[in-house]
């Protein structure tokens, strides 16, 4: 059923982009895969940005979810590809270096035509609305008592990184519970009562946050976004900040440069559409649009940040 429910969804959604396409001109189409299932923080930024993008294109992009082995399978697509421009990916980072060192990727990511950035999402330490625990020093003390029951993806994820290293941070014994798909599912799980607490990107724990059904006990941004929330500077935590998700842009191999740079600036000029922007604010996402020279930097300090925390990140 659900996988008749998301055959249907992506079906409906290619159909309502082709309805809408700006005028269908010769360019050809673009498939633009996302390495999860819809419903998620990377679901939602595609899809946000992809009216804006076919404007800037002049080409019809469609939206296809290819969710499998925490990311693996829409990585090894888009490696398979021909570089022809016809197809390109948003890429879990830190995740996929994450899923490599633990060798579920068999190539090297650099490999990859790096096109643009899209964003960095800070991390948030969150309960359910419901719970007993008001602060971070609360958590602690439980953890004192004993583990503090974290829901999670699984190990590949980055939320799985983010929950291991966070917790060790902000010093609260943790026990990590997986198995849920995907962050939404993983959020809904704390909310339930699965657990005590969860971590998760800020762009993914906002609907949550409006239904009221989550309450925030810390982000992991340098200078807060939610007023009356203790950040990393107040907890005095720096390191925190380290701890983000980027959500870059990739082509497949050897993707020559003129359509490597025209994709890019067809990226970068939708991501600062007012449209788009205004969704980001809406949405707590924190847009920052970077070119392939930008892009490659980010890549290199994430692999430097993915050997600092090696050891952390070894599945338990």
């Amino acid at each position: 059923m659900k996988a008749e429910r998301r055959r249907f969804l992506a079906y409906g959604s290619t159909a309502l982009l082709s309805a809408c396409a700006p005028g269908r001109s010769s360019n050809p189409d673009v498939t633009f895969i996302i390495p999860y299932a819809p419903g998620g923080g990377f679901d939602s930024y595609v899809r946000a940005v992809i009216p804006a993008l076919q404007k800037s294109l002049g080409a019809l992009v469609i939206p296809q979810n290819v969710d499998g082995a925490g990311g693996a399978q829409a990585a090894q697509e888009i490696h398979r590809a021909k570089p022809d421009g016809s197809i390109i990916s948003i890429v879990n980072i830190p995740g996929a270096m994450i899923l490599r060192e633990q060798g579920g990727l068999d190539f090297d990511l650099q490999k990859l035509s790096w096109i643009a950035n899209m964003g960095r999402d800070a991390y948030a330490l969150l309960v359910p609305a419901t719970s007993a625990i008001h602060s971070v020093d609360h958590l602690r003390a439980l953890g004192h008592q004993r583990p503090v029951k974290f829901t999670c993806v699984g190990a590949a994820g980055t939320a799985y990184s983010a929950t291991k290293i966070g917790a060790r941070l902000l010093g609260v014994r943790s026990q990590i519970i997986t198995g849920y798909k995907g962050t939404n599912d993983y959020i809904v799980a704390a909310v339930r009562g699965d657990g005590d607490a969860a971590i998760a990107s800020l762009a993914s724990v906002n609907s949550y946050l409006k239904a009221k059904a989550v309450r925030v006990l810390c982000t992991f941004e340098k200078t807060g976004s939610l007023p009356g929330v203790p950040d990393a500077t107040t907890l005095g935590l720096p390191d925190l900040v380290d701890i983000a998700q980027f959500r870059p842009i990739a082509g497949p191999p050897g993707m020559p440069a003129p359509i490597i740079e025209r994709l890019s600036k067809a990226f970068i000029s939708a991501l600062r559409q007012p449209s788009v922007v205004e969704w980001a604010a809406r949405n707590h996402a924190n847009l920052t649009p970077d070119d392939p020279a930008g892009t490659m930097r980010i890549l290199q300090n994430q692999a430097q940040f993915v050997t600092r925390w090696k050891n952390q990140l070894a599945v338990a």
